[in-house]
């Protein structure tokens, strides 16, 4: 049955806060994704060697950060220390990740909603699912629920949790029963219904290149809410929002506006 419930969030998310426009998950990144007008961010917890999260996308540094270490290697601290500016340009030269309370504190003064990646390292998706879902229920406990992890019960000022890991998803079910989550998918599995009962998800997130009319169709006949990563042609995200699309990330922040 199709949820009668509408999206609570912005439509428009900016990826990673700053899409294209600053380095990706940090708080410069943030302040060019609030310069650009946006007000929704898509961000990545991951937990650090002393188990405090940091915002990092990849496990293994080597892409925004030049190390040959990871994640999980070092603590938050050290990782802070790092640059994971300059690989974007000169100017951003020293520019640290956020820690991941750093970030949610910066994004609460500023009214800023987030979308919560749980993005574990390997073998530590119940233990990252756990820590990020305690702390973000502490972070926003003014906002937190009964019932709120249920469409008819979000409060919308209060962060998304999503993941492709299931197991983070029970973490997170298990120390912040209350605030909603979602299922991130590239490639479907084929439990992908039972997911989404199991973790008692409002939402299945998937990547936008494996969409189609009829599968968006499916996933809001059984009652879900439905978010697109990469969208960052406006003409595409207006036709996924003519195929009932609810909300969608987008690296241009640029070209795909928050008001589209």
């Amino acid at each position: 049955m199709q949820s009668v419930h509408p999206w609570p969030y912005a439509r428009v998310s900016a990826h990673r806060g700053a899409g294209t426009m600053a380095p990706e998950n940090t708080l410069e990144g943030f302040r060019a994704g609030l310069h650009h007008g946006f007000h929704a961010f898509e961000t990545d917890a991951m937990l650090a060697k002393d188990g405090v999260p940091v915002l990092m996308h990849d496990e293994r540094f080597g892409r925004t950060i030049r190390d040959t270490r990871s994640v999980p290697e070092l603590t938050s601290l050290e990782i802070r220390s790092l640059d994971a500016g300059s690989w974007f340009a000169p100017q951003y030269t020293g520019v640290p990740p956020a820690g991941f309370e750093q970030a949610v504190r910066w994004c609460r003064a500023n009214r800023v909603w987030l979308n919560i990646e749980i993005k574990p390292a390997k073998g530590a998706e119940l233990e990252t699912g756990r820590v990020v879902g305690r702390l973000t229920g502490e972070l926003y406990a003014d906002l937190v629920r009964e019932g709120g992890a249920t469409q008819a019960g979000i409060v919308p000022d209060a962060p998304l949790f999503s993941s492709f890991k299931p197991e983070a998803l029970r973490g997170a079910m298990e120390t912040a029963p209350n605030i909603p989550r979602g299922f991130l998918v590239d490639e479907l599995p084929e439990n992908w219904r039972e997911v989404l009962e199991e973790m008692k998800c409002v939402a299945l997130h998937c990547n936008q290149r494996r969409l189609t009319p009829e599968f968006a169709r499916e996933v809001k006949a059984l009652g879900y809410w439905l978010f697109c990563y990469t969208v960052n042609d406006p003409r595409r995200a207006r036709e996924l929002f003519s195929w009932g699309v609810d909300g969608l990330c987008t690296d241009r922040l640029d070209l795909v506006r928050p008001s589209l």
